[in-house]
C-alpha cells in the first residue's frame, strides 16, 4: 500500500518532470524508453525484526526505497545546468516523501538515507538515486 501512496504523493507535488511511475527494479527502470526529465518510485529491500518485548508476534519493518532520476545532459558542456535542475527535482522529492507518515496507526515519518550517482557515460542522460527509509510495524493477530 505504502507504494502506490508514495507515487501519488511524488505525482501530486513534483513537477516539471515528464514521467513519474514506478519500477520493479533499477534494470528495469532503465531499459525502458525513458523520457527526460523522469523519475521512478523503487523497492529496494525489506527487513523484518521481532520486537524484544513481544517476540516473533509482532516486528517492525524497515523499508528501503529509492527514486530514481534520469536527466537530460546534453544541453550543456560541463553540466552545471543539468546540476542545477537535479538538485531542484531532489529537493523537491524531499519535501514530498521526508515527515511523511504513510500508515499513521503503526508507521514513523519516512527519512532521507542517502543519494548517489547511478550512471553518467556521456551518452545524453545522468542517472541519481536517492535513497529513503520508512519504518512500520507489523501485528500480527494469531
Amino acid at each position: 500500500m505504502w507504494f502506490q501512496d508514495a507515487l501519488t504523493r511524488l505525482k501530486a507535488q513534483v513537477t516539471g518532470m515528464r514521467e513519474i511511475d514506478g519500477a520493479s527494479s533499477l534494470d528495469a527502470a532503465m531499459r525502458g524508453a525513458v523520457a527526460t526529465p523522469s523519475l521512478y518510485l523503487i523497492p529496494l529491500t525489506e527487513t523484518g525484526r521481532e520486537l524484544p518485548h513481544t517476540g516473533p508476534v509482532d516486528q517492525l519493518i524497515t523499508v528501503l526505497f529509492g527514486v530514481l532520476f534520469v536527466l537530460d545532459t546534453a544541453r550543456s558542456g560541463q553540466g552545471m545546468d543539468v546540476l542545477i535542475e537535479l538538485e531542484a527535482k531532489r529537493r523537491q522529492v524531499r519535501h514530498a516523501l521526508v515527515g511523511w507518515v504513510p500508515e499513521e496507526e503503526t508507521g514513523e515519518p519516512v527519512t532521507f538515507a542517502g543519494g548517489e550517482l547511478v550512471q553518467f557515460q556521456g551518452d545524453g542522460r545522468l542517472w541519481w538515486s536517492d535513497e529513503f527509509l520508512l519504518t512500520t510495524y507489523y501485528r500480527s493477530n494469531p
